[in-house]
């Protein structure tokens, strides 16, 4: 009996500590409200991120609000330019976007854990472009990227996604970012779709911006899921605009998961999409959810789709197709966002010129395509991470160098406090349960 007073006296003790801290957590943020970034006074001396430049270009139109996650909508508008900046957490853990939520208590954005939208420049088309130029400049390879983003993304979420890859790729070109009026439900397929192949004619004249005027020696372009609509098409129009003028030529041109009509991209685009890059390689999948719920939408099998449904090119030595259907996807997003995730390691390695046979995956289908090994194999466990690993080691190991002197203040620092302070062992205690 004694005990189990003095268990329940000590677990009363700690929990008042615990909500305790929790309201003043809230005192630091009177003015926040439920989903609001938290600013906290000396954050920017102490900050534990780093910040990832997105340039960017949609046809969104601005919301009104002042809240850089809503700052652009889902209505359609006019063809903007600009540049934003994304923190990456240094705890960031690969191809993750961490993001608040709610089971683990999370109502505020805080930059130490989360990957969040800082700040959104809006541009002239001039000063994108100079802005552009000096950063493909500064950049040792000369290259940058084009992510346009699929069906039920925000432009802030798009925004994540295209910092978070830049930052585990290594990429040392400028991100940029082409950003369609997606409504960012999921419900919004059918309207989604409409708005994907408006933006067509705007992804042109953005696409012609930045290859014409980046100074980028090799300009690559990457599309997900329903963003493959607006980037075959574009490619086409290029390509039939070929004969009487000067178009754009892209280096590598990645489809992922793209939800795109198998066989008019087999029939009408791929003649002609393979004028318009070096190569394009398409990632596939028979267990992508969102993949076949369109197929049974349409009644026709999807470009994205492997397995059974796999479409593949040999007439085109320059198409790869790879068939990720062994990659173990999860129920996030309807198994769809794995193409953000897993499939890193392989994009980094095609961004950089490798062909599929040095890449680890194995000739599939009367070697016409090729696979990634069984989920489970050790290969698959590691190739992903594998071609970053090195790159992320020394990135700590510098960041830790940097991170020396500062470590050492405040660790002489927390030591005075610890002398003073006759409940410092539970507060530490407390720290190694959380």
């Amino acid at each position: 009996m004694r005990t189990a007073v003095s268990s329940l006296l000590a677990l009363s003790f700690v929990s008042a500590l615990m909500f305790g801290g929790c309201m003043h957590f809230e005192e630091e943020c009177p003015d926040t409200a439920a989903g609001e970034p938290c600013s906290v006074p000396g954050w920017e001396d102490q900050k534990a991120w780093s910040i990832v430049r997105v340039f960017y270009g949609t046809d969104r139109a601005r919301s009104g609000e002042s809240h850089w996650n809503s700052y652009y909508g889902s209505a359609p508008g006019d063809l903007e330019y600009g540049v934003c900046e994304v923190s990456i957490p240094d705890s960031h853990d690969y191809g993750e976007i961490e993001r608040p939520q709610i089971w683990k208590l999370e109502f505020n954005e805080s930059p130490d854990r989360h990957i969040m939208l800082q700040n959104i420049q809006p541009q002239t088309e001039e000063s994108f472009a100079s802005e552009l130029q000096a950063e493909v400049r500064e950049s040792d390879s000369k290259e940058a990227f084009v992510f346009v983003h699929g069906y039920n993304v925000s432009f802030a979420a798009a925004t994540y996604r295209t910092a978070q890859m830049a930052y585990d790729l290594k990429f040392s070109g400028p991100p940029i970012l082409y950003s369609w009026p997606s409504k960012g439900e999921l419900s919004g397929y059918v309207a989604d779709m409409t708005s994907a192949d408006r933006s067509r004619n705007h992804l042109k004249e953005f696409l012609e911006t930045v290859a014409h005027d980046s100074g980028a020696r090799k300009v690559h372009l990457i599309a997900h899921s329903m963003g493959n609509r607006v980037v075959t098409e574009a490619l086409r129009s290029f390509s039939d605009e070929a004969a009487f003028r000067p178009v754009p030529h892209f280096n590598e041109i990645i489809l992922a998961a793209p939800d795109v009509d198998a066989n008019t991209f087999k029939t009408e685009i791929a003649p002609r999409i393979v004028q318009a890059g070096d190569r394009v390689t398409i990632y596939t999948s028979s267990n992508d959810r969102a993949l076949q719920a369109s197929r049974l939408l349409h009644q026709r099998p999807r470009l994205g789709q492997g397995g059974e449904h796999l479409t593949t090119f040999p007439e085109f030595d320059v198409i790869d197709v790879v068939d990720a259907s062994w990659v173990d996807f999860g129920f996030f997003d309807l198994g769809h966002a794995e193409y953000g995730d897993a499939l890193l390691g392989d994009v980094k390695q095609t961004l950089s010129g490798q062909p599929a046979d040095r890449r680890g995956l194995s000739p599939y289908q009367q070697a016409l395509a090729w696979t990634f090994p069984a989920s489970g194999s050790p290969i698959v466990q590691t190739a992903a991470k594998a071609s970053v690993a090195l790159d992320s080691a020394r990135d700590s190991l510098q960041r830790l160098e940097e991170a020396r002197p500062k470590i050492a203040a405040a660790n002489h620092e927390e030591a005075d406090t610890e002398r003073h302070n006759p409940f410092s062992w539970l507060f530490s205690w407390l720290g190694d349960w959380n």
